[in-house]
């Protein structure tokens, strides 16, 4: 049998609530019906101790609903939803056996890894469900499970600012942990507790009748009632061990108190009436999470293990059904863990037997992670560590599961993993995904120690030697590339090319992506460009998707830098058609190649694209974008703004300093941080602009220009529009050797706006005709380019010299019209409207898609910080939409937007 085969019924284990109980509900519980099935409480929570009926309850509700017509989605959690992957994926696969629009094109996505892709995900779900009218219910059972702040989040998210017509129904045997004063406040929540679910003294009478098929005396039953404390599991547990009593009063004076006594008590009471083959087969299936007749078979060796399941679930031995066809079942958690402990104390080496023999099972059928769960609690290292082995690759590398890997590698022995390098090198991959830098430094370290002990071994295994060096070298190189050490990640990348020529393909292909990455931070755009054809070759032949849309994302900014912006557009568009069709629209690569489209139909003037483009951007930039996308979403992003009257840009390039400082990529912040200086000095803020040069080290014109590092390129353009007014013709000598620099590696874009800058530099020294001669060389350079706001951000400084061009004795149509479009642009006095305030408005500007979701937003009386929370952005990025919004519907305020929003029919 297959995984593939076996994986169905195992994810229908999750997605169908337990059948078969027969427990009567409780009055309390009969009365919260009403409010639960009709919809009038969008989260409720039901939060008890295990055995009081909470799957039972939930199981009920969700029975009357789907009889109802309602749709509903129902997840159980185990311990493996921990993993916020697995968790995405169950969830989106349980919504979409409510309604199969929901979630499909994020459900693909999730091939990749999850962290940081969770906002877009639950963006597109939040879209998924806007487009459904009905109402849909979720059922999460066992929430205690998703214990990992990641998972915790999600479901946070979801109950405050999903959509309402997605109905929650939560149980949970701990505190959530979950944001739910608000709800409480907005009367959104019906929470069911302890107090509410306890079996009171109609209800125990009733339930034991059912179960005895006879009246308990009724003192019997008050006494039992006081001793479980009305708790379900209790009783059903008592009811059992009544069953075969000869005095049942008794056998209830003998136990009492707490849950634990009462499970001890009451189980051992269950367990002495089994006889010595069934008990055994009780105990060896108890040790697994879920079970079928095979596995049982395996676990036991018990021929009619079909038969036997049978038989306790006739019994009502707390036998729990999983699917719908009950091939899979699990004991109730409670019941299930005493009869785990109770076989561990009593015969622990046959426990760890069994564990044996089930996790060979499940290995065999291709149920690889919960073999190497089963393995790990056996203590089982070898075959724990083996199977590790064969898997984390696979699950690591490709499927995302970072957080599966990362609980494995908390609990095997530190020895067993040594003798699987393979191992250690993807752990250290997964580290690259969580904020743990200590973590990493210190796997890296072991794999060296690693490589050192095996060279000093006196017969080497050479083959291994290699393959851990190559693994090393490469997690080196990838590693410089990701921190932005542009530089060093190309000299490792081009030595790893160099001694590993026969490696595998995908593996070379992820060093030329690594090498050309350094080429671009060298400025060698060519060498760039080169190097990525080659690595483009070996991807496509080794069908390495994911590292090609990586390669198109570098060749991407290697065009962009040099200035080739209609081929960085080309590029950019055939990237985001692989990411659709190969990726199912990974909506991380997707916004790499979002940014930079934004960036380039700004630079056009295309304003409404731009806006388009820089929103999809910011879904997943800030967490997964490199250095490059991060400084070019940002700087976009600002200067969108600026175009509007009032706007914060220092709010926007400040934000994204922060975010450098957090991922330490320091060529954000300081390229943010001289943005910010450009901004203050178009706006004539000077003194605040010198206030940010100072801060940064851009009050001083560097002294060589060619080859700058980082902060002296930086330095160079921000400081010389700090220090233009003051001291001009210094700019003027500064700016020559940077000039020549851009003509000499032909770095379009770069050398336009270095002209541009020692033309304004010209004009405030006097020298108008050498302004006029920087300026009509930018024109030349940049009108086939189609560059134009490059001039157009600068217009009000540039306004005299535009204004002395003359487009009709120029040569060449296209440096004419790039003439005349920038005269049109220059500033001109406002007419005075003589429309009447009463007349008919129309919108200034289309809504975006954000935009039109934000006021959707409006609607639900969240506050402005509830609403960023909502959309994953800061409270400060929500005023700038909220500005947007305001100025295009020419409102000023939340309830006027609201107004003219359905007036137009928008809402």
């Amino acid at each position: 049998m297959t995984g593939e085969r076996l994986e169905a019924p195992i994810l229908e284990a999750k997605l169908y609530p337990a059948t078969g109980t027969s427990r009567p509900l409780p009055r309390s519980r009969l009365d919260s019906c009403g409010d639960v099935l009709g919809g009038h409480y969008p989260v409720v929570l039901l939060a008890a101790p295990a055995g009081y009926g909470k799957s039972t309850l939930m199981a009920r509700w969700h029975g009357r609903l789907v009889e109802r017509g309602v749709a509903c989605a129902w997840l159980s959690l185990d311990e493996d939803d921990s993993d916020a992957v697995r968790f995405m994926r169950h969830l989106f696969a349980a919504l979409r056996k409510a309604d199969p629009r929901i979630g499909e094109t994020a459900l693909a996505g999730l091939e990749g890894d999850l962290i940081g892709d969770a906002k877009a995900l639950l963006e597109a779900l939040a879209g998924d469900l806007a487009r459904v009218e009905r109402r849909v219910v979720l059922f999460l059972d066992d929430l205690q499970f998703g214990r990992h702040p990641q998972v915790t989040g999600i479901v946070d998210w979801l109950i405050n600012y999903a959509p309402r017509n997605l109905q929650y129904v939560i149980g949970s045997r701990e505190e959530s942990g979950l944001r739910l004063s608000g709800l409480r406040v907005r009367r959104q929540l019906l929470e069911i507790g302890a107090a509410q679910m306890q079996f009171g003294i109609d209800e125990a009478l009733d339930f034991l009748r059912s179960r005895l098929g006879r009246d308990l005396p009724a003192p019997i039953a008050k006494q039992l009632l006081a001793k479980t404390e009305g708790w379900p599991a209790g009783l059903e547990l008592a009811a059992l061990a009544l069953a075969d009593a000869a005095d049942p009063a008794d056998l209830v004076r003998q136990f009492a108190g707490t849950d634990s006594s009462v499970v001890d008590y009451l189980g051992e009471v269950v367990v002495s009436h089994l006889d010595e083959h069934t008990r055994a087969f009780v105990f060896g299936i108890s040790l697994f999470d879920r079970i079928s007749a095979s596995l049982a078979q395996a676990v036991t060796g018990a021929p009619d293990a079909d038969q036997r399941l049978q038989a306790l679930r006739a019994r009502n031995l707390f036998l729990i059904p999983l699917d719908r066809s009950g091939t899979w079942v699990r004991f109730h958690h409670l019941v299930g863990e005493y009869f785990r402990e109770r076989y561990r104390r009593s015969a622990p080496e046959e426990a760890r037997q069994c564990l044996h023999r089930g996790a060979q099972w499940l290995h065999d059928n291709g149920l690889a992670e919960d073999a190497i769960n089963c393995a790990i609690r056996a203590h089982d290292w070898q075959r724990a560590s083996q199977w590790v082995a064969e898997n984390v690759e696979e699950l690591a590398f490709h499927r995302g599961y970072h957080e599966t890997i990362l609980r494995w590698m908390k609990v095997l022995p530190e020895d067993w993993v040594d003798q699987y390098p393979v191992i250690r090198i993807q752990f250290v991959f997964s580290l690259t995904f969580v904020p743990r830098p200590l973590d990493y430094e210190a796997q890296v370290y072991r794999l060296e120690r690693l490589l050192q002990k095996l060279e000093a071994d006196p017969q080497p295994d050479t083959a291994l030697i290699d393959e851990l060096r190559r693994a090393v070298e490469l997690q080196a190189a990838m590693s410089a590339a990701l921190r932005d050490e542009g530089v060093r990640g190309g000299e490792l990348a081009a030595a790893w090319l160099q001694r590993w020529p026969d490696a595998p393909l995908a593996r070379k292909g992820v060093m030329g992506n690594v090498l050309a990455f350094g080429h671009k931070t060298s400025g060698d755009i060519g060498k760039g460009l080169g190097m990525l054809a080659q690595t483009r070759r070996w991807l496509e032949q080794s069908e390495s998707h994911y590292h090609l849309a990586w390669t198109n994302f570098v060749a991407a900014v290697l065009h962009l830098k040099r200035g080739s912006y209609f081929e960085a557009r080309h590029v950019c568009t055939s990237g985001l058609e692989q990411v659709e069709r190969q990726l199912h629209g990974h909506p991380a690569h997707a916004s790499l190649f979002h940014a930079l489209l934004a960036a380039i139909a700004y630079e056009f003037d295309e304003t409404g694209a731009a806006n388009e483009h820089i929103e999809q951007a910011m879904s997943s930039v800030d967490e997964y974008g490199p250095a490059d996308a991060v400084i070019v979403a940002y700087v976009t992003r600002a200067r969108l703004q600026a175009l509007r009257e009032g706007a914060d840009v220092q709010t926007i390039l400040r934000e994204g300093q922060q975010l450098g400082e957090r991922r330490r990529l320091q060529r954000v912040v300081i390229s943010l941080a001289a943005e910010e200086c450009t901004a203050l000095g178009r706006t004539g803020r000077h003194d605040e602009a010198a206030v940010v040069a100072a801060r940064f080290g851009f009050n001083e014109l560097p002294a060589q220009n060619d080859g700058l590092g980082l902060v002296a390129d930086k330095a160079l353009r921000a400081a010389s529009r700090v220090l233009m007014r003051r001291s001009p013709q210094s700019v003027v000598a500064a700016l020559r050797p940077a000039i020549e620099n851009c003509r000499r590696k032909e770095l379009f874009h770069r050398w336009v706006e270095m002209l541009v800058l020692r033309a304004l530099a010209f004009e405030c020294a006097g020298d108008a005709d050498a302004a006029m001669e920087d300026l009509q060389a930018a024109l030349a350079i940049a009108a086939p380019r189609h560059y134009l706001r490059t001039f157009l951000d600068d217009v009000v400084a540039l306004r005299p010299l535009i204004e002395r061009l003359e487009p009709g004795r120029m040569r060449g149509s296209e440096i004419a019209s790039l003439t005349r479009r920038l005269q049109q642009s220059t500033p001109r006095p406002e007419r005075q409207s003589t429309s009447s305030s009463s007349a008919p408005r129309s919108m200034v500007e289309p809504l975006t898609k954000r935009e039109v979701a934000i006021l959707k937003r409006l609607e639900s009386g969240l506050s402005n910080k509830e609403i960023a929370e909502a959309i994953f952005i800061s409270e400060g990025t929500l005023k700038w939409h909220l500005h947007n919004v305001y100025g295009k519907l020419d409102v000023k305020n939340r309830s006027g937007a609201m107004t003219r929003a359905r007036t137009l029919g928008i809402l």
